[in-house]
């Protein structure tokens, strides 16, 4: 039967030296374990670390991975890294205390649940730039930002962007620098302080300590780094991280070398 061992020592070192590194920079991030499918054995490990339990918050894409993160550990803070189709939203105030969001429509009914629920809600509103997946457009971000602060069960955590994921296009600094010059833009307007801008997930890290980052931008959303030890930038290890993070056991049954086409008529 195949295996597949998750060498947890190597992952909580990794969690450790990118917490010291963030840390350095007054950055503070999510650390995304959606690769762990909810796995309870590992996550019991992961959320009671002394680390783990400091950060912004534990992020998943999937509700039923959320909802063994609460069961486990209720005080850690959740974030629901996609956004939230409508069937979903009970189940979202209930496990995340945090989404994502790109719809007024949704954060409505968001709102309308956390009231039930009697909650706020955290949302980060991102911002479209250029990747093509969610994110408001730019001429819209300050009416859209007017319409959330009048509900009354939302708290808005913040601005973010999503880069590196559907098209790849990089996180430059022209594009940091337009998530900065919003939030900016944001707090003059409405006469408040956003807590975060989160420009990312992995793909940004190597920018930093660098000129490429604006100095305020203050999150991050880190999964594939942490776990697997390397930078989607460019595929290479991260710094000194561990690579050796899981490792795949199965029987070879058969080992031939073959022509890369099949030959014959096909069915």
């Amino acid at each position: 039967m195949a295996q597949l061992v998750i060498k947890s020592g190597k992952i909580l070192q990794n969690i450790e030296k990118l917490n010291r590194i963030l840390d350095k920079h007054n950055v503070e991030w999510s650390l995304i374990v959606k690769v762990l499918s909810g796995h309870k054995e590992f996550l019991k490990k992961l959320l009671f670390n002394p680390v783990v339990k400091k950060l912004h918050s534990v992020g998943d894409s999937r509700i039923s991975g959320l909802k063994v993160i609460k069961s486990l550990n209720p005080e850690i803070v959740t974030m629901y890294v996609k956004p939230p189709a409508i069937d979903t939203i009970k189940s979202v105030v209930s496990y995340a205390d945090i989404s994502l969001n790109s719809s007024f429509r949704t954060i409505e009914a968001l709102n309308e649940e956390a009231g039930r629920q009697g909650k706020k809600h955290r949302v980060v509103i991102m911002i479209e730039l250029g990747e093509l997946r969610e994110g408001i457009l730019r001429d819209k971000v300050v009416d859209f930002y007017k319409r959330v602060f009048e509900l009354e069960n939302i708290d808005i955590e913040g601005i973010g962007t999503n880069l590196g994921c559907m098209y790849g296009i990089q996180p430059t600094y022209d594009k940091l620098l337009q998530l900065s010059l919003y939030k900016q833009i944001i707090d003059a307007k409405f006469n408040t302080n956003l807590a975060i801008i989160s420009g990312g997930s992995s793909i940004t890290l190597p920018l930093l300590g660098k000129a490429a980052m604006p100095k305020n931008m203050n999150h991050l959303r880190i999964g594939e780094t942490a776990f697997l030890g390397v930078s989607p930038f460019d595929g290479k290890k991260f710094r000194d991280l561990s690579t050796d993070t899981f490792e795949y056991l199965a029987n070879v049954i058969e080992l031939e070398l073959k022509e890369t086409s099949p030959d014959g008529i096909l069915t």
